[in-house]
């Protein structure tokens, strides 16, 4: 039996579209939600990629760089409205504000260089980030909500006898300051109840220099030989005969 060529034509087209449409399913980007506390979102189950929709989505990808040590990285803003007249001026801004303002990236970063291009649908941001401290060191800062916590924190750690202690300080008091904290160091080594070497200095450097949250750095030098520990001599001497 003879096929129309009308109807040869109509089937050629339905399975033409029919792998089309199985094609354009697997191409479909799926976004993780943006929420008001990130304000960004990880693009990296396609590629090595942050996206962000608005200048402090921006400055949360940047930080979050900054976090897990990244010294390279890529982000794509999305429908973006810039707030300084141009997206490169945004990024220079957001830049300034992640290594001056915030602790975290005011202590561990030196500076961040950054190439923007423009698409026909956002812009990229291509980012290099040069470190002061060891990429690997962000990994062992301690995260406390307020500067009563370093003695207890410092209790558990002085024992091992560290040289550098770093402490991310949620809320930082206008009573807190670089004295009070190294107070608490002396606080936490007074209160230890095993030997343990002289401490013969005590600095603390504060990041940034102002500011309700703040990146304390401890730098411990430890002197030769032990210090005697009042509370275990007072016992040997109750349970002596």
């Amino acid at each position: 039996m003879k096929i129309p060529p009308r109807v040869l034509g109509l089937a050629l087209a339905l399975s033409l579209a029919l792998p089309l449409t199985g094609c354009g399913s697997m191409l479909e980007r799926s976004y993780a939600s943006v929420t008001p506390h990130t304000q960004f979102y990880d693009e990296s189950a396609i590629t090595s990629t942050l996206g962000a929709e608005n200048y402090q989505g921006l400055v949360s990808a940047l930080l979050h760089l900054v976090e897990e040590g990244e010294e390279t990285g890529v982000i794509r803003l999305y429908q973006y409205s810039s707030v300084t007249g141009s997206a490169a001026s945004d990024v220079d801004q957001a830049c300034q504000e992640a290594t001056r303002e915030d602790p975290l990236g005011a202590y561990a970063v030196d500076y961040i260089r950054y190439d923007v291009q423009q698409t026909a649908s956002y812009y990229e941001v291509d980012v290099s980030l040069t470190y002061r401290v060891a990429p690997e060191e962000l990994s062992q800062v301690i995260s406390v909500t307020a500067s009563t916590a370093v003695a207890g924190e410092l209790q558990d750690l002085l024992p091992h006898r560290p040289q550098k202690v770093i402490f991310r300080i949620g809320y930082f008091t206008a009573e807190d300051s670089a004295e009070t904290l190294r107070q608490a160091v002396e606080e936490a080594y007074d209160a230890q109840t095993i030997s343990l070497p002289p401490l013969e200095e005590i600095t603390v450097n504060l990041y940034p220099d102002s500011g309700q949250q703040r990146v304390a750095e401890i730098l411990l030098t430890w002197g030769e030989g032990t210090t005697s520990v009042p509370q275990n001599f007072l016992g040997t001497l109750e349970n002596s005969p």
